[in-house]
């Protein structure tokens, strides 16, 4: 084998192994990903799954404390009863007002059923299945700095974006938010099911969601889906859904991380708490436009509120992008 050829071997061996090596490192990345959002899984349905179990613990505590006082109240009309059949003369008037007082007691009944409660075993499997289909969605979402506020900072990797005082030198291009601090995602979604996760924080105020990609970017537009928005925001005001007009939200726990789940075909854009794995709030709509994800990290508010909003990476996704 001549001099030029055991070369060429030699890189064409090296370049599969560095395939295999690559390939290798997408598996575990991957897997690590994947172990970990199982992990987080299977400690919130533990949890949940002990919370109602300590509500059915609770409940037949109380069913059981029921039926004890009721069997006592009968223990006692029998030995009245009992005691009142050794006296014949008065049987017939004693008898009738124990029976009397007997029919003004609880009633036995059968065993007492809890809809409340089985309807909230039942919301938790199907919650668990919706939670389970959501992961097989995961976008990689990208910010676009053509559409960004001058205000806006983004990364250079577009996956943090946060507010500064003073604006940047931008063009002032129709496509590019003025009034607002906006900016939306590279992302185009026109069908299909779409889902990407957002990290909050402790931020004092945010926005995001989808909109129309034909929104008015110019001007003071409110979030609403009548100007084309599907959103939930955090303010002053505390959590609320972007409707019209607004929705107050009441949290359990305080996001650090939110979930957005576009379901295109359903006309659906709803809303979770990834820290508790909890669902907050769904839009609904009749989608024909281009929706594009969109996010506001808020002002600055000198320094308070400083943080930037981060768009979670998608796990192995963007090393398998960059595979030859």
């Amino acid at each position: 084998m001549g001099g030029p050829q055991l070369w060429r071997y030699s890189c064409q061996q090296f370049l599969l192994q560095r395939q295999s090596d690559l390939g290798r490192q997408l598996v575990v990345s991957e897997c690590e990903g994947l172990r970990k959002l199982l992990d987080e899984h299977q400690c919130l349905l533990l949890a949940r799954l002990g919370e109602l179990d300590a509500e059915i613990v609770r409940r037949r505590e109380e069913n059981a404390a029921r039926l004890l006082e009721e069997t006592a109240r009968l223990s006692t009309l029998i030995m009245e009863l009992e005691g009142k059949c050794q006296r014949w003369p008065e049987l017939v008037q004693g008898v009738q007002s124990t029976v009397s007082r007997g029919k003004e007691g609880t009633p036995l009944h059968p065993a007492p059923k809890f809809p409340e409660l089985e309807k909230r075993i039942q919301d938790f499997c199907e919650e668990n299945k919706l939670q389970e289909a959501v992961i097989a969605f995961l976008v990689d979402v990208t910010l676009d700095p053509n559409t960004a506020h001058p205000n806006l900072v983004l990364s250079q990797d577009r996956k943090r974006v946060r507010h500064r005082d003073t604006p940047q030198d931008l063009p002032d291009t129709p496509e590019r938010f003025d009034r607002r601090f906006r900016v939306l995602g590279c992302e185009g979604f026109t069908s299909g099911r779409h889902y990407w996760e957002v990290e909050v924080g402790d931020k004092t105020a945010w926005a995001l969601g989808v909109c129309r990609e034909s929104v008015d970017r110019k001007g003071e537009k409110s979030l609403s889906p009548g100007n084309g928005y599907w959103a939930l925001c955090l303010s002053g005001r505390g959590y609320e859904a972007c409707t019209s007009p607004l929705t107050p939200l009441h949290m359990c726990v305080c996001p650090r991380r939110m979930g957005v789940f576009l379901d295109y075909g359903a006309g659906e854009v709803s809303f979770y708490n990834v820290t508790d794995r909890s669902h907050l709030f769904t839009l609904t709509h009749t989608f024909f436009e281009i929706l594009c994800p969109f996010f506001s990290p808020g002002f600055n508010a000198e320094g308070t509120n400083a943080a930037p909003l981060i768009l979670w990476p998608v796990p192995g996704l963007r090393e398998a992008q960059s595979l030859p």
